[in-house]
């Protein structure tokens, strides 16, 4: 794959995690964040909840822009849409980008936008110098009129 130059300048890694309740198979979350975060080691630690029940966290770093390239490739043009749209409230002041991601869909290797509570959790290391928010924002809102527009043209 092609690495475009864009994600190289923009992004620095990306970070994603899951809970797996007593109720999940382990396997099908594991494969979930895998089908979004693609081929890398998957980390799993327990804790319990609430109510001592038994809950997996599972976590995965990405430094590979192949990889992270290929996370944006899955996003369709309506999410790259709402991500554009909500950015604002999607960057910390570490320049971090966070989204979630629809784990059942994922598991259908079908990546899209969630706000509901069984989701994959995604932080992305935006590249900003000076780092800062304002800069980061700016990178991004580039990356993705990029996308837009790379998308537009490939009709």
């Amino acid at each position: 794959m092609l690495i475009p130059s864009d994600v190289k300048k923009t992004f620095a890694g990306m970070y994603a995690r899951a809970f797996c309740h007593a109720t999940e198979d382990i396997d099908k979350v594991r494969l979930a964040l895998t089908n979004v975060v693609g081929d890398t080691d998957v980390r799993t630690s327990r804790t319990e909840g609430h109510h001592g029940n038994p809950i997996l966290i599972l976590d995965a770093s990405v430094a590979s822009m192949d990889e992270i390239a290929a996370f944006f490739e899955k996003l369709n043009a309506a999410d790259i849409e709402r991500l554009r749209e909500s950015l604002e409230s999607r960057m910390d002041d570490g320049c971090n980008l966070f989204m979630r991601v629809d784990k059942q869909a994922a598991l259908n290797e079908d990546v899209v936008l969630a706000a509901g509570e069984d989701v994959i959790s995604i932080r992305i290391k935006v590249v900003a110098y000076p780092s800062r928010r304002d800069i980061a924002l700016g990178s991004v809102v580039e990356f993705l009129d990029g996308e837009r527009s790379r998308r537009t043209n490939q009709r």
